[in-house]
């Protein structure tokens, strides 16, 4: 059954103007992550973009953004981290030049 669906945009340059906000959202293992990209902004603003879904699918404006961190299985497909919540949560992310979008299905 699902229990929520949250889904997020946002701009790619509303984000790649402010550095020091990433610090506030970004885990450390999202950050060792990023490090493999030449243009890390377009991969920013879709963790962004999956954190708010997150936000969105399960209904908890408590989750510290910092303490969840999106990662990736080896076919490259992306889920939560370090977030529990009963039931399965399906990430999707998609980004291009200057949007990135998420959604998050949260199924019971």
């Amino acid at each position: 059954m699902i229990a929520g669906v949250g889904i997020d945009i946002v701009e790619v340059e509303r984000l790649s103007e402010k550095p020091k906000l990433w610090e506030r959202f970004i885990s450390a293992k999202e950050f060792k992550y990023l490090e493999k990209f030449k243009f890390k902004e377009e991969h920013v603003a879709g963790i962004w973009a999956a954190k708010e879904a997150l936000v969105k699918a399960t209904n908890n404006r408590e989750i510290i953004f910092c303490d969840v961190s999106v990662a990736h299985d080896g076919s490259g497909r992306p889920y939560f981290e370090d977030f529990e919540t009963e039931g399965t949560l399906h990430l999707s992310i998609s980004h291009e030049k200057h949007y990135a979008t998420a959604v998050v299905v949260w199924e019971k």
